[in-house]
């Protein structure tokens, strides 16, 4: 009976020796992927601001008066019988 349970725990410790080893054989297997995950979720971040950004944008856009702000600023358009001063850099 005593040769049995030591048959027994030999038999566990095995086991749990071999379990040991197969977890640390998927972690290693799992480690470039966490690494890549890492990346994308990086770069899904930055995509995630970007896109908060430009719909703070398309918001402010849908003002007319701010579109028209804008068109002037970067196009230098001008509404009839307005006058544009240009003024030099270092004034």
């Amino acid at each position: 009976m005593y040769r049995f349970y030591k048959l027994l725990l030999i038999l566990e410790i095995l086991i749990i020796i071999y379990l040991g080893f197969l977890i640390k054989k998927e972690w290693d297997r799992n480690k470039p992927l966490k690494l890549e995950f890492a990346t994308y979720k990086s770069y899904f971040e930055r995509r995630k601001k970007e896109n908060e950004e430009l719909l703070k944008r398309v918001e402010y856009l849908k003002d007319p008066e701010n579109f028209k702000k804008e068109l002037k600023e970067k196009f230098n358009i001008v509404e009839p019988g307005e006058k544009v001063i240009i003024l030099p850099e270092n004034f």
